[in-house]
Protein backbone atom coordinates (compact mmCIF):
# COMPACT_ATOMS: atom_id res chain seq x y z
CA UNK A 1 0.00 0.00 0.00
CA UNK A 2 1.41 3.39 -1.04
CA UNK A 3 1.33 6.22 1.47
CA UNK A 4 0.52 9.74 0.41
CA UNK A 5 3.15 12.44 0.88
CA UNK A 6 1.10 13.84 3.76
CA UNK A 7 1.23 10.46 5.57
CA UNK A 8 4.95 9.86 4.99
CA UNK A 9 6.87 12.24 7.24
CA UNK A 10 10.14 10.82 5.94
CA UNK A 11 9.53 12.22 2.46
CA UNK A 12 11.63 15.40 1.85
CA UNK A 13 8.78 17.30 0.24
CA UNK A 14 10.69 20.59 0.17
CA UNK A 15 13.39 19.51 -2.30
CA UNK A 16 12.35 16.08 -3.64
CA UNK A 17 12.12 15.61 -7.37
CA UNK A 18 9.82 12.98 -8.84
CA UNK A 19 7.17 10.92 -7.09
CA UNK A 20 7.37 8.93 -3.90
CA UNK A 21 6.15 5.82 -5.72
CA UNK A 22 8.99 6.01 -8.25
CA UNK A 23 11.53 6.62 -5.51
CA UNK A 24 10.41 3.57 -3.52
CA UNK A 25 10.23 1.38 -6.61
CA UNK A 26 13.74 2.35 -7.69
CA UNK A 27 15.12 2.56 -4.13
CA UNK A 28 16.53 5.93 -5.14
CA UNK A 29 15.43 9.42 -4.18
CA UNK A 30 16.51 12.51 -6.11
CA UNK A 31 16.56 15.95 -4.48
CA UNK A 32 17.85 19.37 -5.41
CA UNK A 33 20.92 18.66 -3.28
CA UNK A 34 21.69 15.21 -4.65
CA UNK A 35 20.59 11.59 -4.80
CA UNK A 36 19.99 9.20 -1.92
CA UNK A 37 18.98 5.59 -1.45
CA UNK A 38 15.54 5.00 0.03
CA UNK A 39 13.88 1.96 1.57
CA UNK A 40 10.21 0.98 1.60
CA UNK A 41 9.36 0.32 5.25
CA UNK A 42 6.08 -1.33 4.25
CA UNK A 43 8.05 -4.29 2.90
CA UNK A 44 9.38 -4.95 6.38
CA UNK A 45 5.86 -5.16 7.81
CA UNK A 46 5.54 -8.69 6.38
CA UNK A 47 7.12 -11.33 8.62
CA UNK A 48 7.98 -13.52 5.64
CA UNK A 49 10.09 -10.73 4.11
CA UNK A 50 12.58 -10.91 6.98
CA UNK A 51 13.24 -14.58 6.42
CA UNK A 52 13.98 -14.11 2.69
CA UNK A 53 16.71 -11.43 2.84
CA UNK A 54 20.39 -12.04 2.23
CA UNK A 55 21.93 -9.08 0.41
CA UNK A 56 23.50 -6.52 2.73
CA UNK A 57 22.60 -8.49 5.86
CA UNK A 58 25.02 -8.90 8.76
CA UNK A 59 25.11 -10.27 12.28
CA UNK A 60 22.23 -12.50 13.39
CA UNK A 61 19.89 -11.42 10.59
CA UNK A 62 19.54 -14.93 9.11
CA UNK A 63 18.73 -16.32 12.57
CA UNK A 64 15.97 -13.88 13.54
CA UNK A 65 13.15 -16.27 12.52
CA UNK A 66 10.58 -13.46 12.45
CA UNK A 67 6.99 -14.61 12.99
CA UNK A 68 5.33 -11.30 13.78
CA UNK A 69 5.99 -7.62 13.09
CA UNK A 70 4.42 -4.72 14.96
CA UNK A 71 4.90 -1.03 14.19
CA UNK A 72 5.66 0.80 17.46
CA UNK A 73 6.51 4.30 16.23
CA UNK A 74 7.06 6.22 13.02
CA UNK A 75 8.90 9.51 13.48
CA UNK A 76 10.37 11.29 10.49
CA UNK A 77 13.04 9.13 8.90
CA UNK A 78 12.83 6.51 11.66
CA UNK A 79 10.38 3.65 12.14
CA UNK A 80 10.54 1.41 15.20
CA UNK A 81 9.28 -2.15 14.79
CA UNK A 82 8.91 -5.01 17.25
CA UNK A 83 9.92 -8.41 15.89
CA UNK A 84 8.26 -11.26 17.77
CA UNK A 85 8.82 -10.41 21.44
CA UNK A 86 12.56 -10.72 21.10
CA UNK A 87 13.91 -7.88 18.96
CA UNK A 88 13.38 -4.22 18.15
CA UNK A 89 14.22 -2.95 14.66
CA UNK A 90 15.04 0.64 13.77
CA UNK A 91 14.29 1.17 10.09
CA UNK A 92 15.55 4.13 8.05
CA UNK A 93 13.37 5.18 5.12
CA UNK A 94 16.41 7.12 3.90
CA UNK A 95 19.64 5.41 4.99
CA UNK A 96 22.13 8.11 5.95
CA UNK A 97 25.26 6.26 7.04
CA UNK A 98 26.67 3.16 8.69
CA UNK A 99 28.15 4.64 11.86
CA UNK A 100 25.57 2.98 14.14
CA UNK A 101 26.15 -0.52 12.75
CA UNK A 102 29.92 -0.09 12.79
CA UNK A 103 29.80 0.26 16.58
CA UNK A 104 28.79 -3.40 16.68
CA UNK A 105 30.57 -4.65 13.57
CA UNK A 106 34.00 -3.42 14.70
CA UNK A 107 34.78 -5.87 17.50
CA UNK A 108 37.26 -3.56 19.27
CA UNK A 109 34.66 -0.80 19.48
CA UNK A 110 31.96 -3.20 20.63
CA UNK A 111 34.23 -4.59 23.36
CA UNK A 112 35.09 -1.08 24.55
CA UNK A 113 31.40 -0.19 24.80
CA UNK A 114 30.35 -3.25 26.82
CA UNK A 115 30.57 -1.35 30.10
CA UNK A 116 28.54 1.60 28.75
CA UNK A 117 24.76 2.12 28.61
CA UNK A 118 24.80 2.03 24.83
CA UNK A 119 22.62 -0.74 23.37
CA UNK A 120 24.38 -2.18 20.34
CA UNK A 121 22.59 -3.73 17.36
CA UNK A 122 22.95 -7.47 16.89
CA UNK A 123 21.97 -7.54 13.23
CA UNK A 124 21.10 -5.28 10.35
CA UNK A 125 20.77 -4.73 6.65
CA UNK A 126 22.60 -2.16 4.57
CA UNK A 127 21.47 -0.56 1.34
CA UNK A 128 24.33 0.69 -0.82
CA UNK A 129 26.57 0.53 2.25
CA UNK A 130 24.27 2.52 4.57
CA UNK A 131 22.12 1.23 7.41
CA UNK A 132 18.55 0.58 6.26
CA UNK A 133 17.73 -1.65 9.25
CA UNK A 134 19.30 -2.01 12.67
CA UNK A 135 18.10 -4.88 14.86
CA UNK A 136 18.54 -4.57 18.62
CA UNK A 137 17.67 -6.79 21.56
CA UNK A 138 14.11 -5.88 22.47
CA UNK A 139 13.71 -2.50 24.15
CA UNK A 140 10.83 -0.14 24.90
CA UNK A 141 11.11 3.59 24.52
CA UNK A 142 11.04 5.39 27.83
CA UNK A 143 10.38 9.04 28.50
CA UNK A 144 11.47 9.20 32.14
CA UNK A 145 15.19 9.60 31.46
CA UNK A 146 16.48 12.92 32.80
CA UNK A 147 19.04 15.06 31.04
CA UNK A 148 21.65 14.44 33.74
CA UNK A 149 21.56 10.67 33.19
CA UNK A 150 21.58 10.97 29.39
CA UNK A 151 24.52 13.41 29.40
CA UNK A 152 26.53 11.37 31.90
CA UNK A 153 26.01 8.11 30.03
CA UNK A 154 26.77 9.74 26.68
CA UNK A 155 30.05 10.96 28.19
CA UNK A 156 30.90 7.50 29.52
CA UNK A 157 30.25 5.92 26.11
CA UNK A 158 32.34 8.54 24.33
CA UNK A 159 35.16 8.07 26.83
CA UNK A 160 35.12 4.34 26.09
CA UNK A 161 35.84 5.19 22.46
CA UNK A 162 38.68 7.63 23.24
CA UNK A 163 41.40 5.05 22.37
CA UNK A 164 39.99 5.01 18.82
CA UNK A 165 39.95 8.78 18.39
CA UNK A 166 41.50 10.58 15.44
CA UNK A 167 43.47 13.86 15.62
CA UNK A 168 41.98 17.33 15.36
CA UNK A 169 40.61 17.75 11.83
CA UNK A 170 39.46 21.36 11.96
CA UNK A 171 39.91 21.92 8.22
CA UNK A 172 37.36 19.26 7.37
CA UNK A 173 35.03 20.36 10.19
CA UNK A 174 35.15 23.90 8.86
CA UNK A 175 34.56 22.57 5.35
CA UNK A 176 31.31 21.01 6.58
CA UNK A 177 30.21 24.46 7.72
CA UNK A 178 31.12 25.92 4.34
CA UNK A 179 29.17 23.20 2.51
CA UNK A 180 25.94 23.91 4.34
CA UNK A 181 26.45 27.69 4.19
CA UNK A 182 26.91 27.44 0.42
CA UNK A 183 23.68 25.46 0.09
CA UNK A 184 21.56 27.67 2.36
CA UNK A 185 23.06 31.16 1.88
CA UNK A 186 22.14 32.11 5.47
CA UNK A 187 24.07 35.44 5.50
CA UNK A 188 26.33 34.07 8.22
CA UNK A 189 29.91 32.85 8.04
CA UNK A 190 31.84 31.28 10.89
CA UNK A 191 35.01 29.24 11.08
CA UNK A 192 36.89 28.23 14.17
CA UNK A 193 40.20 26.76 15.26
CA UNK A 194 40.12 23.95 17.81
CA UNK A 195 42.60 22.86 20.46
CA UNK A 196 44.79 19.84 19.81
CA UNK A 197 42.75 17.97 22.43
CA UNK A 198 39.60 18.30 20.33
CA UNK A 199 39.60 14.92 18.58
CA UNK A 200 37.27 13.02 16.29
CA UNK A 201 35.32 10.04 17.63
CA UNK A 202 33.19 7.24 16.19
CA UNK A 203 29.66 8.63 15.99
CA UNK A 204 26.92 7.76 18.51
CA UNK A 205 24.25 10.36 17.68
CA UNK A 206 22.25 9.83 20.86
CA UNK A 207 18.78 11.40 20.66
CA UNK A 208 16.95 12.26 23.93
CA UNK A 209 13.66 11.01 22.45
CA UNK A 210 15.22 7.63 21.67
CA UNK A 211 16.13 6.34 25.11
CA UNK A 212 15.14 2.75 25.76
CA UNK A 213 14.58 0.32 28.58
CA UNK A 214 15.93 -3.18 28.06
CA UNK A 215 15.89 -5.90 30.70
CA UNK A 216 14.90 -3.32 33.29
CA UNK A 217 17.78 -0.94 32.53
CA UNK A 218 17.79 2.38 30.69
CA UNK A 219 19.85 2.31 27.52
CA UNK A 220 21.04 4.75 24.87
CA UNK A 221 20.14 3.93 21.27
CA UNK A 222 22.86 4.81 18.71
CA UNK A 223 21.56 6.48 15.57
CA UNK A 224 22.88 7.80 12.27
CA UNK A 225 23.22 11.37 11.00
CA UNK A 226 20.41 13.47 9.60
CA UNK A 227 19.37 13.34 5.95
CA UNK A 228 20.66 16.85 5.19
CA UNK A 229 24.10 15.98 6.57
CA UNK A 230 24.27 12.96 4.30
CA UNK A 231 23.30 15.08 1.30
CA UNK A 232 25.57 18.06 1.95
CA UNK A 233 28.58 16.56 3.71
CA UNK A 234 28.65 12.78 3.90
CA UNK A 235 30.16 10.89 6.84
CA UNK A 236 32.66 12.50 9.18
CA UNK A 237 34.02 11.93 12.65
CA UNK A 238 33.10 14.84 14.88
CA UNK A 239 34.32 15.76 18.38
CA UNK A 240 32.54 14.48 21.47
CA UNK A 241 31.43 18.04 22.26
CA UNK A 242 29.75 18.30 18.85
CA UNK A 243 27.60 15.26 19.58
CA UNK A 244 26.70 16.59 23.02
CA UNK A 245 25.58 19.87 21.45
CA UNK A 246 23.50 18.05 18.83
CA UNK A 247 21.82 16.11 21.63
CA UNK A 248 21.28 19.44 23.42
CA UNK A 249 19.60 20.81 20.29
CA UNK A 250 17.11 17.92 20.17
CA UNK A 251 16.40 18.33 23.89
CA UNK A 252 15.65 22.04 23.43
CA UNK A 253 13.40 21.29 20.44
CA UNK A 254 11.37 18.88 22.55
CA UNK A 255 11.40 20.59 25.94
CA UNK A 256 12.12 24.27 25.26
CA UNK A 257 15.16 26.25 26.37
CA UNK A 258 16.05 26.33 30.05
CA UNK A 259 19.49 27.52 31.12
CA UNK A 260 19.47 25.14 34.10
CA UNK A 261 19.05 22.19 31.72
CA UNK A 262 22.00 23.32 29.61
CA UNK A 263 24.20 23.84 32.66
CA UNK A 264 23.26 20.41 34.01
CA UNK A 265 23.87 18.82 30.63
CA UNK A 266 27.33 20.31 30.19
CA UNK A 267 28.31 19.71 33.81
CA UNK A 268 27.23 16.05 33.80
CA UNK A 269 28.94 15.38 30.51
CA UNK A 270 32.15 17.12 31.64
CA UNK A 271 32.29 15.02 34.81
CA UNK A 272 32.26 11.78 32.79
CA UNK A 273 34.73 12.66 30.03
CA UNK A 274 38.49 13.44 29.94
CA UNK A 275 39.18 16.87 31.42
CA UNK A 276 40.89 18.01 28.21
CA UNK A 277 37.55 17.72 26.35
CA UNK A 278 35.88 20.25 28.63
CA UNK A 279 38.80 22.45 29.65
CA UNK A 280 38.47 26.23 29.51
CA UNK A 281 40.18 26.34 26.13
CA UNK A 282 38.21 23.40 24.72
CA UNK A 283 34.98 25.25 25.58
CA UNK A 284 36.31 28.69 24.67
CA UNK A 285 34.07 30.51 22.21
CA UNK A 286 37.04 32.28 20.60
CA UNK A 287 38.39 28.81 19.79
CA UNK A 288 35.03 27.50 18.63
CA UNK A 289 33.93 25.69 21.76
CA UNK A 290 30.27 24.88 22.31
CA UNK A 291 28.99 27.82 20.27
CA UNK A 292 30.54 26.81 16.94
CA UNK A 293 28.81 23.42 17.29
CA UNK A 294 25.52 25.10 18.16
CA UNK A 295 25.95 27.10 14.97
CA UNK A 296 26.66 23.85 13.11
CA UNK A 297 23.61 22.15 14.60
CA UNK A 298 21.28 25.05 13.83
CA UNK A 299 22.55 25.24 10.25
CA UNK A 300 21.58 21.62 9.75
CA UNK A 301 18.25 22.18 11.48
CA UNK A 302 17.78 24.96 8.92
CA UNK A 303 18.72 22.49 6.16
CA UNK A 304 16.27 19.90 7.51
CA UNK A 305 13.53 22.52 7.56
CA UNK A 306 14.22 23.41 3.92
CA UNK A 307 14.41 19.74 2.95
CA UNK A 308 11.10 18.88 4.62
CA UNK A 309 9.32 22.18 3.99
CA UNK A 310 9.03 22.78 7.73
CA UNK A 311 8.06 26.44 8.01
CA UNK A 312 8.07 26.51 11.81
CA UNK A 313 11.54 24.96 11.94
CA UNK A 314 12.75 27.37 9.28
CA UNK A 315 11.65 30.43 11.23
CA UNK A 316 13.18 29.07 14.43
CA UNK A 317 16.55 28.49 12.74
CA UNK A 318 16.53 31.92 11.08
CA UNK A 319 15.73 33.59 14.39
CA UNK A 320 18.64 31.84 16.12
CA UNK A 321 21.05 32.73 13.32
CA UNK A 322 20.30 36.44 13.81
CA UNK A 323 22.02 36.18 17.19
CA UNK A 324 25.15 34.80 15.51
CA UNK A 325 25.82 38.23 14.00
CA UNK A 326 25.84 39.80 17.48
CA UNK A 327 28.08 37.06 18.84
CA UNK A 328 30.51 37.49 15.96
CA UNK A 329 30.56 41.26 16.53
CA UNK A 330 31.60 40.57 20.12
CA UNK A 331 34.31 38.18 18.91
CA UNK A 332 35.50 40.94 16.55
CA UNK A 333 36.00 43.23 19.55
CA UNK A 334 37.97 40.47 21.25
CA UNK A 335 40.26 40.23 18.26
CA UNK A 336 41.03 43.91 18.73
CA UNK A 337 42.03 43.15 22.30
CA UNK A 338 44.12 40.25 21.08
CA UNK A 339 45.97 42.55 18.69
CA UNK A 340 47.08 44.49 21.76
CA UNK A 341 49.23 41.48 22.68
CA UNK A 342 51.19 41.81 19.46
CA UNK A 343 51.43 45.57 19.79
CA UNK A 344 52.88 45.08 23.27
CA UNK A 345 55.38 42.50 22.07
CA UNK A 346 56.39 44.74 19.18
CA UNK A 347 56.91 47.63 21.61
CA UNK A 348 59.21 45.46 23.72
CA UNK A 349 61.26 44.49 20.65
CA UNK A 350 61.53 48.12 19.55
CA UNK A 351 62.73 49.08 23.05
CA UNK A 352 65.39 46.38 22.98
CA UNK A 353 66.81 47.34 19.60
CA UNK A 354 66.55 51.04 20.40
CA UNK A 355 68.75 50.46 23.43
CA UNK A 356 71.15 48.30 21.36
CA UNK A 357 71.74 51.03 18.75
CA UNK A 358 71.87 53.75 21.39
CA UNK A 359 68.82 55.59 20.09
CA UNK A 360 67.24 55.19 23.56
CA UNK A 361 68.75 55.62 26.96
CA UNK A 362 68.73 52.48 29.09
CA UNK A 363 66.15 53.92 31.49
CA UNK A 364 63.88 55.07 28.66
CA UNK A 365 64.17 51.68 26.90
CA UNK A 366 63.28 49.88 30.13
CA UNK A 367 60.23 52.13 30.55
CA UNK A 368 59.07 51.46 26.98
CA UNK A 369 59.61 47.72 27.39
CA UNK A 370 57.64 47.68 30.66
CA UNK A 371 54.81 49.60 28.99
CA UNK A 372 54.80 47.05 26.14
CA UNK A 373 54.79 44.14 28.59
CA UNK A 374 51.91 45.71 30.55
CA UNK A 375 49.92 46.29 27.36
CA UNK A 376 50.51 42.73 26.21
CA UNK A 377 49.55 41.26 29.59
CA UNK A 378 46.46 43.43 30.01
CA UNK A 379 45.25 42.76 26.46
CA UNK A 380 45.63 39.01 26.88
CA UNK A 381 43.79 39.04 30.20
CA UNK A 382 40.97 41.12 28.74
CA UNK A 383 40.78 38.84 25.69
CA UNK A 384 40.13 35.74 27.79
CA UNK A 385 38.05 37.53 30.42
CA UNK A 386 35.59 38.70 27.77
CA UNK A 387 35.41 35.26 26.13
CA UNK A 388 31.64 34.46 25.97
CA UNK A 389 30.36 31.76 28.30
CA UNK A 390 29.85 28.33 26.69
CA UNK A 391 26.25 28.35 27.97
Amino acid sequence: MWLTMEEASWWPSGLARGSMQDALSNQELTTKWGTLSCFDVELAMEASWWNEQEKGCWGLFSELNVQSVKRILQQGNHTLLQLNDTYSALVYSIPTGDSASMLARKSAWADALKSSSLLLPVAGMTLNGNDAILVFPHFELTYDADIQWISTELGHAQTSLEPFSTPNDQNRWNQRLKSVEDALRPNTLWRAPHTKHTVGLPSLRVHPSWIGRAEGKRVLIPMNQRVSERLLCGDERLPALAELIQMEGRWVENNGYARDDIEEMLGSWSSSTPSTWSSKKALSTVLGGAWIWRYYDVLFSYAEAVLYDDKKGLESAKSWLKDVTRLQAHLGVLRVWKSGVWVGLTTMIVAYYGWQINSMTPSFAIGVALAGALLSFASNRMYWWKDPSPI
